[in-house]
């Protein structure tokens, strides 16, 4: 895979990042006469497809070439063995799960891989993308799609990719769209410029859900309409906590469901230097990093899995006011909050 396959198959992967989201988790393997992870620090697992680790993968794309023979058999049982660790360990989601095949041929249909990692269950979909014009390998990578519950596409100019990469949320989605899982999201918070008010550009977040078709013809068909949504600015969320619950000394604060902070007081999404420009990984602040729990987890754990009540903790909290200080020089004391949750 030389010159334009390779340009197309990067730009493919690429493409293939872009539709995932922070409910997901990947990793890209490379693989000639022996199989390599295009990031060398993460060998054997998943990462959240947040922004950071996307942008972090795509400079590594740029750094792959081709070099002898292509061991697929090898990166597919590779592949089926990490999501089914990460399965069997539930270290992430595991709703759906599927393996994107970025090549430019197969010799062989690799049915000994498939009957010993995904057959009969066929829990793993398998999307083999083939990049170029030439059509001799078509026919073994189209029964290595249908075998194991995926797609085939050719891919075969730079204007192909997009449209062909985005065939498979179709095939992924189509179980929801038939049992009518009307999963609702709700986004990172953002700045939406369209609502300054006197303090400067005011923080989003956008709710939204999908739209089946309901006629008895499609019905078992799974087709997906589109995706309705509304913007909520933060601030009238905020509108809705009761305050006199908090106390003096209290405040409210919110995540998203990756644990991501969406509105909390020490958050402080823009510069202090011209209002309107926003800091670039303010959406990405996890809520242990601000609030510095005894135990690791209990807080953020009960929020992401949405339990309701009350508990009491150990919070740590320095005197500095976020001014970053040796922990030598730096006084701590400890705190006992009482947080209401739900």
């Amino acid at each position: 895979m030389k010159g334009l396959r390779l340009t197309i198959a990067r730009q493919t992967v690429s493409s293939i990042l872009d539709t995932l989201g922070d409910d997901d988790f990947f990793n890209i393997i490379a693989y000639n006469q022996e199989i390599h992870y295009v990031e060398p620090c993460l060998n054997g697992t998943l990462v959240r497809a947040d922004r950071t680790n996307k942008d972090h993968f795509r400079e590594h794309l740029d750094k792959l070439f081709a070099k002898g023979i292509g061991l697929l058999g090898d990166a597919l049982t590779e592949a089926f063995m990490i999501l089914s660790d990460f399965n069997q360990t539930g270290r992430g989601s595991v709703c759906s799960q599927a393996i994107m095949l970025v090549t430019d041929g197969a010799t062989e249909m690799y049915d000994d891989v498939f009957e010993k990692y995904n057959w009969p269950e066929r829990k793993v979909r398998l999307f083999p993308y083939l990049i170029g014009r030439e059509s001799a390998f078509a026919d073994n990578l189209k029964w290595m799609a249908c075998a194991n519950k995926g797609y085939f596409s050719q891919i075969s100019t730079l204007a192909d990719v997009q449209e062909n990469v985005m065939r498979y949320l179709h095939v992924m989605s189509r179980p929801k769209v038939i049992d009518h899982e009307h999963d609702t999201v709700w986004t990172e918070a953002y700045v939406d410029s369209a609502l300054n008010d006197k303090s400067g550009p005011t923080l989003t977040t956008t709710v939204a859900m999908p739209v089946f078709s309901t006629k008895n013809e499609t019905k078992n068909q799974g087709i997906l309409l589109g995706v309705v949504g509304t913007d909520i600015p933060l601030q009238e969320l905020m509108k809705l906590i009761p305050k006199h619950m908090l106390g003096i000394h209290g405040y409210a604060f919110a995540i998203t469901n990756n644990g991501y902070i969406l509105i909390h007081p020490d958050l402080r999404p823009l510069y202090q230097e011209g209002q309107k420009r926003r800091k670039p990984n303010y959406s990405s602040v996890d809520l242990s990093e601000v609030e510095w729990e005894d135990k690791d987890g209990i807080l953020r754990n009960a929020m992401v899995n949405r339990r309701t009540g009350t508990f009491s903790m150990e919070v740590k909290k320095t005197v500095d006011r976020g001014v970053s200080l040796n922990t030598s020089h730096c006084m701590k004391k400890w705190l006992v909050m009482k947080i209401l949750l739900g």
